[in-house]
């Protein structure tokens, strides 16, 4: 798994470029892969391929190599956390953990990593439409990102938004 190179076509592709090479918000394609499989988790997004446009973009596999454990927990993650079959605790262990076991060509194992990269095509919008939008300056995509982070943190530290709302209106 993850040993060979990953093509994004389309408009994930035109995502990519713009968020590594425009915006310069990620420094490598593998980045933005590894950010959208977490955005796609948690805002619960998939997506499927876009075949409408000759626009490519790829993760070699080197990129992987060099991500491989960090791609590996990602996908983990994946399987244990997709809800979206009827499965049982057994069957999503299994899936996180054994399916991949007898090699990458196991069916079982192609159909994980179509999941795996539904939600990693499903943040990837996320992602572009989060960071650039009403971007029309390199300040504003920093802004963006900033203020993704922070929310981010406040939500991980237990700040709650009608509390933060509240206060904000006091001031």
């Amino acid at each position: 798994m993850f040993e060979n190179d990953y093509t994004f076509n389309g408009k994930h592709a035109t995502y990519i470029k713009y968020l590594v090479d425009e915006a310069k918000l990620y420094e490598r394609y593998i980045d933005v892969l590894m950010n959208g499989v977490v955005f796609g988790l948690l805002y619960n997004r998939t997506s499927q391929r876009d075949r409408e446009s000759q626009d490519r973009a790829r993760v070699y596999a080197d990129a992987f190599a060099n991500c491989r454990e960090d791609c590996m927990f990602l996908y983990r993650m994946v399987m244990l956390l997709d809800k979206n079959g009827d499965m049982s605790d057994e069957q999503t262990i299994d899936r996180a953990f054994r399916d991949d076991a007898e090699g990458s060509e196991n069916e079982k194992v192609k159909g994980n990593l179509d999941v795996f990269f539904s939600y990693v095509l499903g943040g990837i919008e996320v992602l572009f439409e989060t960071l650039t939008d009403g971007c029309t300056a390199e300040l504003d995509y920093i802004d963006n990102a900033f203020d993704k982070m922070k929310s981010f943190r406040e939500e991980i530290m237990g700040v709650r938004h009608d509390e933060k709302l509240s206060e904000l209106i006091r001031n």
